[in-house]
């Protein structure tokens, strides 16, 4: 790992997870040396892309100027590695899942091919709606169209960037759930559609087969 790497891999960790920005989750997080850590953040710090903080025992914690810190990303290494293993398992089940489907008989293949997505690009519902509940907004490009994803991400920053911290996170946290089944909705008409979706679609869908006056 070299500077440039370890500086993206901090923002990366300062924006997508809580983990308090400590020497030794720095450590375990990029799986840089120590000395190493000691001089890049050093630099980072003469540069002011980030500031030494502590917090109340007087741990001393570092901090991203500029950037809005994660409100629902993974509190600890163990919660973000059991994420990625999450994540690991439900796209691997998806995989094994869709193998029988793709070495199946192709009946009729030529007529469904316009209106089916290919079984090689699924997306899994659970890692779509896991990936929603933990990181907001962000999970949405796992399955969603940008012109979705986009403005709800800039939604999520404005709201923790202009709130007080503990009624950005009282907010936040009543969203996760919302997130998680716009999640699931956005990976099935992904499956369904074979594209990314918009969920306006959806509901433009649903009031069109809707009686007349409803």
């Amino acid at each position: 790992m070299n500077q440039h790497d370890f500086e993206t891999a901090l923002m990366r960790m300062w924006t997508t997870t809580r983990i308090p920005l400590t020497r030794v989750h720095m450590q375990v997080y990029t799986n840089a040396p120590r000395d190493r850590i000691e001089k890049w953040v050093n630099e980072l710090a003469a540069a002011g892309i980030v500031e030494l903080d502590s917090d109340d025992e007087g741990e001393a914690l570092w901090r991203v100027r500029g950037a809005a810190r994660s409100t629902s990303g993974p509190r600890t290494i163990d919660e973000l590695e059991r994420l990625g293993r999450l994540t690991r398992e439900v796209d691997g089940e998806a995989a094994r899942s869709a193998a029988p489907r793709a070495s199946a008989r192709p009946i009729h293949l030529a007529s469904r091919l316009a209106d089916a997505p290919s079984v090689h690009d699924e997306k899994s519902l659970l890692a779509s709606g896991a990936l929603s509940f933990v990181f907001g907004p962000i999970g949405w490009l796992y399955a969603a169209p940008l012109k979705d994803a986009v403005p709800a991400i800039v939604a999520v920053a404005l709201v923790s960037s202009l709130l007080p911290m503990t009624l950005a996170a009282s907010i936040l946290g009543v969203v996760a759930p919302v997130s998680a089944v716009a999640g699931v909705l956005y990976a099935y008409r992904y499956n369904k559609t074979g594209r990314r979706a918009s969920l306006l679609e959806l509901v433009a869908e649903t009031r069109a087969k809707l009686p007349p006056g409803r």
